[in-house]
């Protein structure tokens, strides 16, 4: 067995997880799920998550806002800093928990440029949801 044979079987099980888990988001989208960046909405309208947070028709609560270092800190590991916001200060980013009656919480981050919300709200994500950028795995949608 060739090195390239033995990192090619040891990067299978992670590859096969995550081509799932992409083709499971992009059934969920529809006709959204190109590959590329998509910006079908306005950003005034709209909110964005990562791939895992983006449960759409499910309620969730605004537990908190994050401060802007730990916003900045979130983006910038992410590589979506310049990459998915025109200017990262303009936006807000908030950790939710939906409500998907289990037993362990299911907590998530949201980020939002011209929709004010504080701990304690209430909202829900519509099926609208497209992909800001394929690539790094983040959905905009509507509230």
């Amino acid at each position: 067995m060739t090195e390239n044979d033995t990192d090619q079987s040891s990067d299978s099980s992670g590859s096969l997880a995550k081509r799932g888990t992409l083709a499971a988001t992009a059934l969920a989208l529809g006709a959204g799920a190109t590959a590329g960046t998509a910006t079908a909405q306005d950003d005034e309208d709209v909110v964005v998550v990562f791939d895992d947070d983006y449960r759409p028709d499910a309620d969730f609560d605004v537990v908190s806002e994050l401060q802007p270092e730990t916003k900045e800190d979130v983006l910038a590991d992410s590589g979506s800093a310049d990459d998915v916001f025109d200017d990262p200060d303009d936006w807000d980013a908030y950790i939710i928990k939906y409500d998907l009656d289990t037993d362990a919480p299911a907590w998530g981050i949201l980020f939002t440029e011209d929709i004010s919300l504080e701990a304690g709200d209430s909202e829900t994500m519509g099926e609208d949801g497209a992909f800001r950028d394929s690539q790094l795995d983040m959905i905009e949608a509507e509230l």
